[in-house]
């Protein structure tokens, strides 16, 4: 990585709606790159479940992906996400989101990462991130092929 950082990332955090999916349904190719994104690190999806569809979507996200599910309680979820990163050590843990309430944890996080997907993106999470993407995809990707994000992170 640029500058001789190095990214020691044992955990990846996602964020569900408007981040992996878009009205109930995961954005295309996610589901592959999430299984092997779970392959080479612990991955959590950490959601409010706004739009009510995390019970269509968690056993495809555990038993076919990997991927341990964390449902946020009512209140703010700002904090429960930083709680959250915290807890997993946020000098190990990356993080993805798009919305208000993922700022918090893009800030704080070794590496935060925004899209800006359909639903778009929250100012505060934009400004809070490393770098910006507009397909989750591509975000994904970044972790299975490192070496794309040397030039966006170089000072």
């Amino acid at each position: 990585m640029p500058c001789g950082a190095f990214y020691n990332l044992c955990n990846i955090i996602l964020d569900l709606n408007g981040t992996i999916t878009v009205d109930g349904s995961f954005i295309d190719g996610v589901v592959e790159r999430l299984r092997k994104i779970s392959a080479i690190m612990d991955a959590y999806v950490l959601t409010a479940d706004t739009g009510q569809t995390l019970e269509g979507l968690s056993d495809l996200l555990v038993g076919k992906c990997g991927i341990k599910i964390h449902k946020l309680k009512s209140g703010r979820g700002d904090l429960q996400k930083l709680a959250f990163l915290e807890e997993l050590g946020s000098d190990k843990t990356a993080a993805i989101g798009n919305g208000f309430n993922d700022a918090l944890m893009l800030r704080e996080a070794k590496l935060g990462l925004c899209v800006i997907g359909k639903e778009g993106a929250s100012i505060e999470a934009l400004m809070a991130s490393d770098a910006v993407f507009f397909n989750i995809c591509d975000a994904i990707d970044v972790f299975l092929k490192p070496t794309r994000m040397i030039a966006t992170l170089r000072r």
